[in-house]
């Protein structure tokens, strides 16, 4: 049901328990402020796992999970996140630490955008807090551009950054 995809150096594609552990470190690092960590409660990194798994049963695609493929190490997550809260599909990214500043959110987030794209969805943006430079930056890489604000229910706003679709 996931596929699997290949870059040069990540392997994106279904969910192991490996992915689950490095995730659940990463949520309990600062690192993890921007997703609303830093938490060590584990049911929260597994819910997280779970939900973005689910979107594949509920809407034909989600998470892909990233393996460096040279080491066989867990290296982050790919979403395309789309909750009844948001009106579209967000491409979303983690990476675990230690993989963190080396292009392969680059990497990863325009292999799972360009799969998005062959598959016939029209549009994807990016919600990412204004303070978020790391990913602000990777938006502007991927060619994004920044169209507005949204915000969520929570009251917490955010930019989105429009994907341009079917770019290589």
């Amino acid at each position: 049901m996931i596929p699997t995809l290949i870059t040069p150096r990540l392997t994106l594609g279904t969910f192991e328990m490996a992915h689950y552990e490095a995730f659940a470190a990463f949520a309990a690092s600062p690192r993890s402020h921007f997703l609303g960590g830093p938490s060590t409660d584990k049911r929260e990194a597994w819910d997280s796992c779970m939900i973005h798994l689910g979107h594949w049963v509920a809407r034909g695609y989600g998470a892909f999970f990233a393996t460096e493929t040279a080491t066989g190490k867990p290296a982050g997550r790919f979403s395309i996140w789309h909750p009844i809260t948001l009106d579209e599909p967000e491409l979303s990214w983690v990476m675990f630490d230690g993989f963190e500043g080396q292009g392969l959110a680059s990497e990863g987030a325009t292999a799972v955008r360009d799969w998005a794209a062959a598959q016939g969805l029209p549009t994807l943006a990016s919600y990412i807090a204004a303070d978020n430079d790391r990913s602000i930056g990777l938006a502007r890489r991927l060619g994004c551009t920044k169209e507005g604000t949204h915000t969520y229910p929570s009251g917490t706003t955010v930019d989105v950054w429009r994907h341009p679709m079917g770019a290589a």
